[in-house]
């Protein structure tokens, strides 16, 4: 393809984007005040719900790709990547081809797109191919950073209150001669939950405090 067509085809996928962004429109992710980063080793009640309200939102979803980072990564690809000589398709069907299929994608997603089709094919993809490649993108925004980091808060919370009705204090104590009767599978949630403790190779009740 020709520097001529590739520019030609370039103001065609602008064309076709600009009218496809403007009748879907975008979606703005939604914001929360909690700081993630000062919260304390450990969470009252109330801080735990907000830790846990982060985490179990869904999130919501990326603006759509803009016009010119759509038009300009499908430039991109057209001119590294040769069309097939069975390609017979071009032009505005082309394009229009194209942006039904992907133009639903958000900014990073075709990005990747473009980066991993110049990396790994031979030809210009076709849209199956596209959408293969869009398989193995996925989120790395702020928001997913903070939704997984608030899920490992709540976890980690939930696993230290899990322990606490186990611990030295509790009516639920057992002897060695107990421990020593016990499975492995059983040994090993003992020390998981914190009833048992492990000390130079043995394993003993937990010590009381």
């Amino acid at each position: 393809m020709t520097k001529d067509g590739i520019d030609t085809m370039a103001q065609q996928i602008a064309t076709i984007v600009d009218h496809a962004t403007t009748a879907t429109g975008s979606q703005s992710p939604s914001t929360d005040s909690l700081d993630l980063t000062t919260l304390p080793e450990r969470l009252d009640d109330e801080m735990l719900a907000r830790v846990t309200a982060i985490a179990e939102a869904p999130l919501a979803p990326l603006p759509t790709c803009d016009s010119q980072t759509f038009a300009q990564a499908l430039r991109m690809m057209l001119a590294v990547l040769p069309k097939r000589q069975s390609d017979e398709v071009s032009g505005e069907l082309f394009v229009a081809a194209y942006q039904r299929a992907l133009g639903g994608y958000p900014k990073p997603a075709i990005q990747h797109l473009c980066d991993r089709a110049i990396e790994t094919c031979r030809w210009f993809p076709t849209v199956a191919e596209c959408l293969e490649i869009l398989s193995t993108w996925r989120r790395t925004d702020e928001a997913v950073l903070r939704k997984v980091k608030a899920e490992r808060l709540a976890r980690d919370e939930r696993a230290a209150r899990s322990r606490r009705p186990w611990g030295p204090t509790s009516a639920f104590r057992v002897t060695q001669a107990e421990i020593d009767a016990m499975s492995p599978q059983m040994i090993e949630l003992g020390l998981s939950c914190g009833a048992l403790v492990e000390r130079d190779g043995n394993v003993i009740p937990a010590p009381e405090a």
